[in-house]
């Protein structure tokens, strides 16, 4: 999941207090440079109100018109732009994104508790994971057009009765990755968009002081969870912190006993005192955390992982310090983007360059802006 579904978990309860219907509008299939990429979601009102961003503005308006067919018949559809001719003549949008998108629209109801959307939610509440299905061709009358289908994490290898999902379900839990599958059941062809569903990533913050205040308001603004760890009591605030998912108050020692550490998907270590620091990296030796980030110059960083003695070899490729990228940063808020932007890149593999320096590809992530 990462984190891109953050909207619409917020949309689900809002949803669930209105009891309002809509739509969802989802990218099963990209070619060329495109906005967003197979999986990213939007929600639209019956008012044409948004949550969430496709293609960045280029054909969202045409995507309110369509989404109007499916509100009056409640039946699935899709929609497809090419914007890779040179002036967008098909569309006359003038966009020249050189790319193709195409769009599952279903319609999502409050009698069905907005199905898929409350299990996007349930998996951020839960941590569980598992698999979306949803049908966008058929000619199959027991799969139609729109279906969706959760399958969860412990699904097994055999198909259930005559579900052609399940068998290939378990195979795309461990590629990550959004994927097409065709079908063939009784002679008829059905095709279907799956896609990884996993637990916003969660961040682990040690050290309560006023500078972590920005990181977790960066962080909750990219869709993370966020615990925040300190062993002064007085710093851990509700008010201080309103953002946070959880306060935790403990020891370095008592870290590990408090809370499960190798759940969380980086930790920024930032209590401002290297003999607490040392403390807090003694308990995290043993865990998987891929991405520890220090404050301070490197060799402050290098000080504190010799401090740990023949444990350093555990875990010095995971430790980073300085984290972040080199953005210039200076103010409390600022370090807080170079931390996280550097975090980001390093769990998506990248290197934080410019887009505009890297080398293009034919499935790359420019923006069509």
């Amino acid at each position: 999941m990462s984190n891109r579904n953050q909207h619409l978990i917020n949309a689900y309860r809002q949803l669930s207090r209105q009891a309002d219907h809509s739509v969802l509008a989802t990218i099963i299939e990209t070619s060329g440079s495109t906005y967003q990429k197979a999986g990213a979601r939007m929600l639209i009102s019956e008012t044409g109100e948004l949550q969430g961003l496709l293609g960045g503005g280029c054909f969202e308006r045409d995507l309110v018109e369509q989404a109007r067919s499916v509100f009056e018949t409640g039946r699935a559809k899709i929609a497809s732009y090419d914007m890779r001719a040179p002036d967008d003549i098909i569309w006359g949008l003038g966009l020249g994104c050189n790319g193709a998108v195409k769009i599952l629209l279903q319609h999502l109801k409050a009698e069905d508790d907005y199905f898929p959307l409350n299990c996007i939610a349930d998996i951020a509440e839960t941590g569980a994971s598992g698999i979306l299905v949803s049908v966008f061709e058929s000619s199959h009358t027991n799969f139609p057009v729109g279906l969706n289908q959760f399958l969860p994490a412990s699904i097994t290898d055999e198909p259930v009765g005559d579900d052609p999902f399940s068998a290939t379900a378990s195979l795309s839990v461990l590629q990550q990755k959004p994927h097409i599958e065709t079908h063939v059941i009784s002679g008829q062809t059905i095709k279907a968009f799956y896609e990884p569903l996993t637990p916003p990533w969660h961040l682990l913050i040690l050290g309560a002081g006023p500078d972590a205040a920005p990181l977790v308001q960066c962080a909750k603004a990219l869709g993370w969870r966020v615990t925040l760890a300190d062993h002064r009591p007085g710093l851990l605030q509700h008010a201080r912190f309103p953002e946070a998912d959880r306060l935790l108050h403990c020891h370095p020692e008592d870290i590990h006993n408090e809370t499960a550490l190798n759940q969380f998907n980086a930790l920024v270590l930032m209590t401002h005192n290297i003999e607490y620091d040392l403390r807090y990296l003694k308990s995290l030796v043993d865990s998987v955390i891929p991405i520890i980030g220090l404050l301070g110059p490197g060799h402050r960083r290098d000080k504190l992982l010799q401090s740990l003695g023949d444990r350093s070899s555990r875990i010095a490729s995971r430790v980073f310090g300085p984290v972040g990228l080199d953005i210039g940063a200076q103010t409390p808020e600022e370090i807080a983007l170079s931390i996280m932007a550097g975090i980001h890149a390093d769990l998506n593999g990248r290197t934080g360059l410019q887009l505009s320096r890297k080398i293009s590809t034919a499935d790359n992530h420019e923006c069509c802006l």
